[in-house]
């Protein structure tokens, strides 16, 4: 059958043909410019995200095969639904809707589950999230006489949102504490706060 995606590794719930994958994209980047306001700039700047971080949304929710997404990408960005720009900063490629990209998604989002749509939007947010929490957190380490202290620091606007010293016996432990904060830096923030407020 021509709409048939490919299905390895959906989860159940998820889409099956070509035609929902390319909406539910331009669902998700009409969304985003929906919900970004005054992002849009007149000289065609608005927000977008990278095809890693659509990836990594789509893949977190299992809505949709990587090879059916890498597919749907490219024919949306030939049929002009999508388009490539730099961020303002020039260190990052992202994706950002077209006219003709939102008015499709516009159009034909209903025909996605509403369970379909708001996974994906919750997912988004939450990735968002992360990425700006981690785009605020220094983790450094440095060796001291008997060790290594590593540093964290989480930054907000004004105070510093967290400062922290901690010992570490050896570099290891400071490269494993140093992952395990930039993989949820939030979370890690939560529990500390959690332990020094709770009795």
């Amino acid at each position: 059958m021509a709409f048939n995606a490919f299905v390895g590794g959906i989860q159940p719930g998820g889409l099956t043909n070509d035609f929902e994958v390319k909406i539910l994209i331009c669902f998700l980047l009409d969304s985003l410019k929906k919900n970004s306001p005054g992002a849009a700039l007149s000289d065609g700047e608005q927000p977008g995200l990278s095809f890693d971080e659509l990836n990594e949304i789509f893949q977190e929710t299992g809505l949709v095969n990587y090879f059916e997404f890498a597919e749907s990408m490219s024919e949306l960005e030939k049929t002009e639904h999508i388009r490539r720009q730099m961020t303002p900063d020039g260190e990052k490629e992202i994706f950002v809707i077209t006219e003709v990209g939102s008015i499709t998604a516009q159009t034909f989002q209903k025909t996605l589950p509403l369970t379909v749509r708001e996974k994906t939007l919750e997912t988004a947010r939450h990735l968002t999230e992360v990425q700006k929490c981690m785009d605020e957190v220094d983790v450094n380490y440095h060796p001291v006489s008997d060790g290594y202290i590593l540093q964290l620091t989480i930054r907000d606007i004004g105070s510093d949102l967290l400062n922290l010293n901690v010992f570490l016996p050896t570099e290891e432990e400071c490269i494993l504490v140093k992952e395990n904060i930039q993989n949820d830096p939030a979370e890690v923030y939560s529990r500390i706060l959690t332990a020094l407020i709770e009795k």
